[in-house]
């Protein structure tokens, strides 16, 4: 009831979300729930917007190179986002910011609640590679995509994003 009382009555065009990203496992190391439950919301948002003839656009946020986000978590995140009908343009690089978790697990490369290793993108390039897949829709960057889903073993991904016109 209140996100139907918050989407009918509260929004006033664009509701910006922050799932920030799809894949469970960086979901956990970012200690965010579900991508399902962005989903279930998304359900709720639509339907409260044809009940009541609205037009309103939900715009979600989502973040690349955070500590344990590899290039084929953003080749998912892009089928995932496509799927649901998104052209992504709130986004972002994770950032260290102090007295953070992620920060800690950045910089060290180790999860400090598990003791574990975390694969971290630190350079230039491989913050590209990921933050790209924002973009899978941008002819700019579909061949760099497609080369990359070569690279990483995960050519099923190329039909998903890039369907062959029939």
């Amino acid at each position: 009831r209140y996100n139907e009382e918050l989407i009918e009555r509260h929004v006033s065009g664009r509701l910006k979300v922050a799932p920030e990203h799809t894949e469970q496992r960086v979901l956990e190391v970012m200690r965010k729930p579900s991508f399902d439950q962005f989903h279930a919301f998304k359900q709720i948002f639509d339907s409260v917007n044809r009940r009541c003839g609205l037009r309103q656009q939900l715009i979600p946020y989502f973040i690349s190179s955070h500590p344990g986000c590899t290039e084929a978590d953003m080749a998912q995140l892009a089928v995932k986002t496509k799927e649901l009908d998104f052209h992504l343009e709130q986004v972002q690089d994770f950032t260290p910011t102090p007295m953070t978790v992620s920060t800690e697990i950045y910089y060290s490369g180790v999860h400090p609640y598990t003791g574990k290793p975390v694969i971290c993108a630190r350079t230039r390039d491989e913050k590209l590679a990921q933050r790209r897949y924002f973009f899978w829709y941008d002819h700019t960057y579909r061949r760099e995509i497609i080369d990359s889903l070569r690279r990483i073993h995960r050519p099923d991904l190329i039909e998903q994003l890039y369907p062959r016109k029939k």
